[in-house]
């Protein structure tokens, strides 16, 4: 769980500008034990810039447990807490077919629903980047045409656009024609 061990001094700042904030992971602390700096979402870099710059020090996340005097929380222990707050708050992520059990959000799950955003917004390729994959396979199979009721929604509302104008998304010829007659209105 790389970014709940990442330090303020992992977020590179390039040309003091939003669009340019990256995130620097470093080998140790990285799933595929490389290097790399990658490109942060926009709603992360807006959340890490409300903090004040003198107070960006230390660690991003810093989670502390109820105990006055105890120790920051691991990793773990807040895999186990974001459990039980998907669970108290009934994000049901699947039921099983025949058990009907119920499956609570999890922190991967979080993951998940983060990269199913991102796949209608941004390219496979640059969805690969974000969600760190080492393969586009495992982006084209996790991420990409997954969502058929999105994906058939998106489809619907291309064809209607293009019933009303043209493939370039113009408007049809009347439009010429009511703006001469609102003109011709305006000006009597």
């Amino acid at each position: 769980m790389p970014i709940f061990r990442l330090p303020y001094h992992g977020v590179s700042r390039y040309c003091s500008s939003i669009r340019r904030i990256k995130v620097r992971f470093s080998a140790e602390h990285e799933k595929g034990f490389k290097d790399r700096l990658l490109p942060m979402s926009a709603e992360f870099a807006e959340w890490l810039l409300v903090r004040p710059e003198a107070e960006q020090t230390g660690r991003v996340f810093h989670p502390m447990p109820r105990r006055v005097h105890g120790d920051r929380l691991g990793w773990q222990r807040v895999s186990v807490v974001i459990c039980k707050i998907g669970r108290a708050a009934g994000v049901k992520v699947a039921t099983h077919p025949t058990t009907g059990k119920v499956k609570y959000a999890l922190a991967h799950d979080l993951r998940r629903s983060f990269g199913e955003r991102w796949a209608s917004r941004i390219l496979p390729p640059d969805l690969m980047v974000l969600m760190r994959h080492e393969s586009i396979d495992t982006t084209m199979k996790y991420y990409v045409g997954r969502n058929a009721q999105n994906t058939a929604r998106v489809l619907w509302e291309a064809h209607e656009k293009a019933a009303r104008g043209n493939i370039f998304g113009n408007t049809c010829q009347n439009t010429a024609e009511t703006t001469d007659s609102q003109q011709t209105q305006t000006v009597n």
